[in-house]
């Protein structure tokens, strides 16, 4: 009998499971890639292992902004290698996401005022203190992370049996590397977005502009201003949901399929079930990134 021992938690990422979500989605043939299930409780587990791949030797410290699942795999990341942590944070992050990211014992900075600050308060950090900086919205390894590992898994637990992905849009770096990855196995592949009313991505893909001002409760997903991580050439639509929408998933996911998935992934589902009369027997396929167990106290 062979031992199936990890070196570390990092040796842990990946080989997630994929489930039929065949009570939310009866008439339909969609599956979910539970990311969730990865050791830091993310998707972002994968691209910042990825990420720090390429950190320059003799970094000591990483400094990254993030609306807190990065950060969480960034502050677990650095505790196996012996890294000091700092994440800046917007004021709307949930408390669980906060707490998660110091029990790693990363310094979390919480800032308030307009989106952009927390991104500033990184950098300033990352100048000021010689942090090496992730930059998970604007680097090209966001995407490539997702390229490389998350899409080939995708592809083989499928065995090639997909018609459709759906994924939630925030940092870009998700739909933007599996997209890639599954058309270029298969170029009729439909690559479609889903993200919160007003959101910066659907414009760089239909040339619809938005109606509103951006807002929303839902996080990780949706930007004032699309992320540079993201390839607009990969993706063939994008479609948008009301946040109450987005929590009545969030909600049923968890009453039908047992399926405790935080906001994106309630987003995601709401955009699918919009998408499926013209979709048909199509066969969908998306990611849940996070769990609902880091949104108790705002989803639930």
């Amino acid at each position: 009998m062979r031992q199936e021992i990890k070196e570390s938690v990092m040796d842990a990422i990946g080989n997630t499971p994929v489930v039929r979500l065949g009570r939310v989605f009866p008439e339909a043939q969609v599956v979910a890639k539970l990311e969730y299930m990865n050791p830091g409780g993310s998707i972002k587990d994968r691209m910042v292992r990825h990420m720090l791949r390429s950190m320059p030797p003799g970094t000591e410290r990483v400094v990254e902004s993030s609306s807190g699942n990065t950060g969480a795999a960034l502050a677990m990341a650095s505790a196996v290698g012996g890294l000091a942590c700092d994440i800046t944070v917007p004021a709307a992050t949930s408390c669980e996401k906060v707490r998660r990211i110091q029990a790693y014992g990363a310094r979390v900075h919480v800032c308030a005022g307009e989106e952009s600050d927390y991104h500033a308060v990184a950098q300033d950090i990352a100048r000021d203190r010689g942090a090496w900086q992730l930059d998970q919205y604007c680097s090209a390894l966001n995407r490539q992370a997702h390229y490389a590992d998350t899409g080939p898994e995708l592809w083989r637990q499928l065995a090639g049996e997909i018609d459709v992905f759906v994924c939630g849009i925030g940092s870009g770096g998700t739909i933007s590397g599996i997209g890639r990855y599954l058309k270029e196995q298969d170029p009729a592949i439909r690559v479609i977005g889903v993200e919160p009313l007003h959101s910066a991505y659907r414009e760089r893909v239909t040339d619809h502009k938005p109606a509103g001002e951006f807002a929303t409760v839902i996080e990780g997903v949706g930007k004032r201003q699309a992320s540079t991580a993201f390839d607009p050439a990969v993706v063939d639509d994008v479609v948008q949901v009301a946040d109450a929408d987005a929590l009545a998933w969030v909600q049923r996911l968890a009453r039908t399929e047992g399926i405790l998935a935080g906001g994106s992934s309630g987003c995601v589902c709401a955009g699918i079930a919009m998408l499926l009369p013209r979709l048909g027997k199509l066969r969908v396929a998306t990611v849940f990134p996070d769990s609902g167990a880091f949104y108790l106290s705002k989803y639930f």
